[in-house]
């Protein structure tokens, strides 16, 4: 029955996703155990009990209906730590650690930085961040209050210091002196990148995507805003939007940093700006 149902799900999957035996497997893992699929093939999973095929039921039918996968199940990985996800915050995406992995290359000799994560969702940069440098003090700031909430739990899980504010403020940013790092991945889509949302990102905030009409607003008012936190020599990393390295490199520039560059993730795509006081 269960391989039966492994394949039923899959073939249903398959007019919403490029990769149905992937986020089958998701669901079955959610609702049967991480162990399932060792379960399943050594003959040790019991018959799914009607509560357990309501469930997976349910699940699917919210993801025919274009429904996030991470949302459906609650969490996701990333940087090989699990994240607690749900409606109201931007999902981690792999991409973002190229943006997480330059953050960590900068202050991994420090004995005790001092780190603010901006626009920090679920807080996934700044807790990869925290589990890499134990030492380090590492806030996370979010405005919104949904996206907050499941911050806050997170921040419990990876000991990060959670803020709920406006980081285009600049008495948010006056808060925070002589800090090692600033990292952001600010919302970052135009107004024509908003017309254009795949149907399973217009389930996620709007609020975490749009970055106005060209898409930089974010960049320009924390770049000026924060350049003061940082304590000389101390670095602003990014996360970029595709084929926009060069106007984000400007904004730096023109805000008064040094040592402007941007970072390439591994399809050779830049993917980070990065930034001296």
């Amino acid at each position: 029955m269960v391989s039966a149902l492994k394949r039923e799900l899959s073939q249903k999957l398959s007019k919403v996703t490029e990769d149905p035996d992937f986020e089958s497997l998701v669901i079955l893992q959610t609702v049967f155990g991480k162990d399932f699929r060792e379960k399943a093939l050594t003959g040790k999973l019991a018959e799914p009990t009607e509560s357990e095929l309501r469930r997976v039921d349910e699940m699917l039918n919210r993801r025919l209906r274009g429904e996030p996968l991470q949302y459906i199940v609650g969490e996701w990985e990333f940087y090989g730590l699990d994240f607690k996800v749900g409606e109201g915050v931007l999902i981690p995406r792999q991409d973002t650690e190229t943006v997480a992995e330059a953050a960590i290359e900068f202050i991994k000799n420090e004995k005790s930085p001092r780190v603010a994560d901006l626009c920090s969702g679920t807080g996934c940069i700044a807790a990869a961040i925290k589990h890499s440098i134990p030492g380090a003090e590492v806030w996370a700031i979010e405005l919104w209050p949904k996206a907050y909430e499941i911050l806050c739990e997170n921040s419990k899980r990876y000991g990060l210091k959670p803020l709920l504010a406006d980081v285009l403020s600049r008495e948010t940013a006056e808060k925070f002196k002589d800090l090692d790092l600033i990292t952001a991945n600010p919302p970052y889509l135009t107004a024509e990148d908003m017309k254009n949302l795949q149907r399973e990102v217009k389930f996620e905030p709007k609020t975490a995507l749009f970055g106005g009409p060209d898409g930089l607003d974010y960049y320009r008012k924390i770049s000026e805003a924060w350049r003061e936190s940082l304590k000389p020599g101390g670095h602003m990393v990014f996360e970029i939007g595709l084929g926009r390295e060069k106007e984000v490199e400007d904004i730096l520039a023109g805000a008064g940093y040094k040592n402007i560059r941007h970072i390439n993730d591994p399809t050779g795509r830049a993917r980070a700006a990065v930034a001296e006081r």
